[in-house]
């Protein structure tokens, strides 16, 4: 029995393969896709790096940042733009992530009058796919990484970058946006992506934001999370009723924070996707 479900595996694995080098259209190196409703009407690849030209507006509202924190599912979802509408509503950051840069979602960035950059991990019928940051304000600078699945050999994403905040403290808080590797059989491109991750924020001195669907189903994960995360001087949101997506009785998605005060932390059901979102509520330090 155990074999035939091996041999079953194996022939998915190819047939997946096979599929993805028909249908996807992978980048040699990672892309930014931006759209800023200001001046494009259309998402637009802008390298693997962002540099605002402008001086950066301050990301918080007044010493407040409302953080939102979604896997969205590719917008499959036939709800998912009332649902995005409602729980963008006073948030100055949203990270998305299995983010479908389609015309629906450029379209509703348009409307929301939101500025949008996303991690072109890989196009499928024209649409992007991969992580993304949406908000009102501009980062200072930001960057696209991204980590091939060891077996269907697409690409995970990541955005880290780097916001400003407001005075009188006037720092920069980074900000990490990632969809981990799910799809291995042991742990070390999980590893190897996380500690490309934190590598770029180890000489970070500010406030920082980790976050995302780190697809961590294993004790194995969540314990490599928890050490790379520590390593950071991290601290995780925690949830009074917490309704994450789970597999293997593990959650998927996590926010880990430092230099910031958590005011209030939720969990939303919804049918919007098959990730529930994460509201997070947090104050800069005086």
């Amino acid at each position: 029995m155990k074999k035939r479900l091996a041999i079953i595996f194996a022939v998915l694995l190819f047939l997946s393969g096979l599929g993805a080098t028909i249908v996807f259209q992978v980048p040699d190196s990672p892309q930014l896709m931006a759209l800023v409703p200001s001046t494009s009407s259309a998402p637009a690849v802008d390298g693997q790096c962002y540099q605002n030209r402008h001086t950066a507006a301050a990301i918080d509202a007044q010493g407040s940042l409302n953080v939102l924190v979604w896997n969205i599912y590719k917008e499959n979802r036939s709800d998912w733009e009332p649902a995005l509408t409602q729980y963008s509503q006073h948030k100055q950051l949203i990270l998305l992530q299995e983010s479908s840069f389609g015309s629906p979602l450029y379209q509703w960035l348009m409307q929301q009058d939101l500025s949008a950059l996303q991690v072109r991990a890989f196009s499928v019928f024209n649409k992007s796919a991969g992580v993304m940051n949406i908000a009102r304000r501009l980062p200072i600078s930001a960057c696209a990484y991204t980590a091939d699945e060891p077996l269907i050999r697409l690409p995970k994403s990541a955005l880290v970058a780097y916001y400003q905040l407001s005075e009188p403290q006037a720092q920069t808080l980074a900000v990490v946006n990632v969809h981990a590797i799910n799809f291995s059989l042991g742990i070390d491109a999980f590893q190897e992506q996380l500690q490309q991750l934190t590598r770029t924020l180890a000489s970070h001195q500010g406030p920082i934001l980790f976050a995302g669907d780190f697809n961590s189903w294993s004790d194995a994960r969540i314990q490599l999370v928890n050490q790379m995360m520590a390593s950071l001087s991290m601290q995780e949101v925690k949830y009074t009723h917490d309704q994450r997506k789970q597999f293997l009785s593990h959650p998927l998605d996590h926010v880990f924070y430092r230099g910031l005060i958590l005011n209030q932390a939720s969990v939303i059901q919804t049918t919007a996707s098959d990730h529930n979102p994460i509201e997070v509520s947090f104050s800069l330090p005086h």
